[in-house]
């Protein structure tokens, strides 16, 4: 049975094809609409799809959307009556949204699909979630945790799950709008000076170089109680209000101004010894360090809750709020389960396999993710129309970005030997050149984990600081992630076991051992941690032995590995787009599957 899985109209549109109960694919629209977060219908994402894997509209047997259309209404209508008459310009602007065309989700399907309304179901927002987290996991039972910012009215829900019980899954407890967990963490994003719902990254990395200052101030705004559960204090928050200003006049009276957009943070990710932070760069790092210092207390309550329900000692987490690796981290260590897991794709995106794996399962044995490598994929031969002569390349690297080191031209060979390909990679590295990794199936999700990746030797700062500067355009505070070979992770990692699931796809933050941190500081932060990608054969055979054949050359199989995009835009998808950004960028070698092109100074 072919079911296909659908998120839009929010963030990160993404389809899903869920094949007699396995997921077969995934695919983004933004990776092909070069818009970060694409929010449309995934028309392009949808045709990738269906082409990759030989499949046509007709030979769908259901389609599965990611959330019900109106019970998420009557919240709107009934959180923008109660605001009445503040904010009724919004409030009817979004009404003359939902009254032409998001209510009729069913009829818009059914029109592009070409499927008979029967066989659309619109799953609830949440259950979708759930399904997400419990059947893409490796165990037969599990307590799961979904937290993020809305569906219809659920914010976060605590679950039971086992594949052995009729009806696999049942909802214990709910909490609903406004006790929103995602949306006060996007609220202090605002605040901090980021952009929400995107930039939720850069306050969980700021939080490093703060100490937890306002927890009093903290726990009155998101209020953990004694019993476990947590209480949302609506005063300080305009969840209906415009996007960049989520928090109230309150909460600035509680903590001080909100922090100016246009205004750099100072912090340094690659400096141990930093001069002095002004005053007001301090206090926003003692906010965001007294949010997640409070989070954490709130999702450990919610554990204990969760571990009076259940027998089971396995945890799965999904939702947006499920990408703070920090707050995951210290659900692994402090939450009381034994393994927890996350899928690759914890937020919206994934919501779409998420509700095609649960319709599925109405009929199939539905099979785990057992890797993350998902996405789109291209014919061997799809560069060769590019290669056919030489002035093809010369024309491309007249691109470059001001700023960019001009090649003079392009070495370009294709080496069929995978020793002689890793050995003249792990050459450039140990060189101190950048890196860009493009191989086989993308990556689902917002982790680059081998296929789609930036590589530096995270011994080499200079290196790194180029790639941040003539690639990345990396903000300086945000610290970079680490790739590390299985064989090596017992002696870089700070933890009890390295075979853990959270630690196979960048989900969660530990600290490096202090014997490994000169050779890895590229990679760490500025409080000793890494953000691991524990990488194993079975996982994905060729990086692993490009790790292992670094760690020869350099002592520790570990890479500083970072996404294969610029600035604001997605991960690059196509290897049109990989050559493209080469052109444009500093990156100094280009390695697309066998094919290798490096430029020549």
């Amino acid at each position: 049975m072919n079911v296909l899985g659908l998120s839009y109209d929010f963030h990160d549109a993404t389809v899903a094809l869920v094949r007699d109960g396995a997921l077969v694919g995934v695919a983004a629209e933004e990776r092909y609409s070069l818009h970060k977060h694409d929010h449309n219908f995934p028309r392009l994402a949808l045709d990738a799809l269906m082409t990759q894997h030989g499949i046509a509209l007709s030979e769908l047997d259901e389609v599965a959307y990611y959330e019900q259309p109106g019970p998420k209404y009557a919240r709107v209508l009934m959180s923008g009556l109660a605001r009445f008459p503040r904010g009724i310009g919004t409030f009817i602007s979004a009404n003359k949204n939902w009254l032409r065309e998001k209510l009729w989700v069913r009829n818009t399907l059914s029109s592009r699909l070409r499927i008979p309304p029967r066989r659309l179901h619109l799953v609830a927002h949440h259950e979708a979630h759930v399904a997400q987290a419990f059947l893409a996991s490796p165990f037969d039972d599990a307590a799961v945790l979904v937290l993020d910012g809305v569906g219809e009215w659920d914010s976060t829900t605590l679950a039971v799950a086992d594949h052995r019980r009729h009806g696999g899954q049942r909802i214990v407890e709910r909490y609903e709008y406004p006790n929103s967990i995602g949306l006060v963490y996007a609220a202090f994003t605002a605040y901090l000076g980021f952009n929400p719902n995107s930039a939720e990254a850069s306050t969980m990395a700021l939080a490093a170089y703060g100490e937890p200052r306002h927890l009093e101030a903290m726990r009155r705004v998101l209020g953990p109680q004694a019993d476990g559960t947590y209480r949302v204090e609506p005063r300080y928050f305009d969840f209906e209000g415009d996007a960049a200003h989520l928090f109230s006049p309150a909460l600035v009276d509680l903590l001080g101004p909100p922090r100016d957009i246009r205004r750099p943070y100072t912090f340094d990710a690659l400096v141990d010894e930093a001069p002095p932070a002004d005053a007001e760069d301090r206090r926003c790092a003692d906010i965001a360090a007294s949010l997640q210092e409070v989070l954490a207390e709130v999702l450990l309550g919610l554990c204990r809750r969760l571990r009076a329900q259940t027998a089971s000692t396995n945890l799965c987490i999904a939702g947006g709020v499920a990408l703070n690796c920090l707050a995951n981290t210290r659900v692994a260590r402090e939450g009381g389960f034994a393994q927890v897991f996350v899928p690759p794709d914890p937020g919206d995106g994934g919501a779409a396999f998420g509700a095609a794996m649960l319709r599925a399962s109405t009929t199939d044995a539905v099979s785990p993710i057992a890797h993350p490598y998902l996405g789109g994929a291209f014919p061997a031969d799809t560069l060769a129309p590019l290669l056919t002569a030489s002035p093809t390349l010369d024309i491309v690297l007249g691109a470059a970005r001001p700023g960019v080191r001009r090649a003079e031209r392009v070495q370009f060979d294709i080496i069929d030997d995978e020793d002689a390909l890793l050995d003249t990679v792990t050459e450039a590295l140990v060189a101190g050149d950048i890196v860009g990794w493009f191989q086989q199936r993308s990556e689902i999700g917002p982790r680059a984990l081998g296929n789609r990746s930036l590589l530096v030797d995270p011994a080499q700062l200079d290196a790194v600081r180029r790639m941040s500067t003539s690639v990345k355009s990396h903000t300086r505070f945000r610290p970079y992630a680490l790739s590390i070979a299985d064989t090596d992770a017992a002696r870089v990692l700070a933890v009890d076991s390295t075979t853990q699931p959270i630690l196979r796809w960048m989900q969660s933050v530990w600290p490096v051992r202090q014997e490994c941190r000169d050779a890895l500081r590229g990679a760490i932060h500025v409080d000793g941690t890494t953000r691991p990608q524990v990488c194993s054969p079975a996982d994905n055979p060729r990086y692993w032995k490009l790790l292992t054949r670094f760690g020869r050359a350099r002592g520790i199989a570990a890479l500083l590995n970072t996404s294969l995009n610029e600035r604001s835009l997605p991960i690059v998808a196509h290897p049109r787009m990989a050559l493209a950004m080469f052109a444009r960028t500093g990156i100094d070698l280009l390695v697309i599957d066998d094919h290798l092109f490096r430029k020549r100074y």
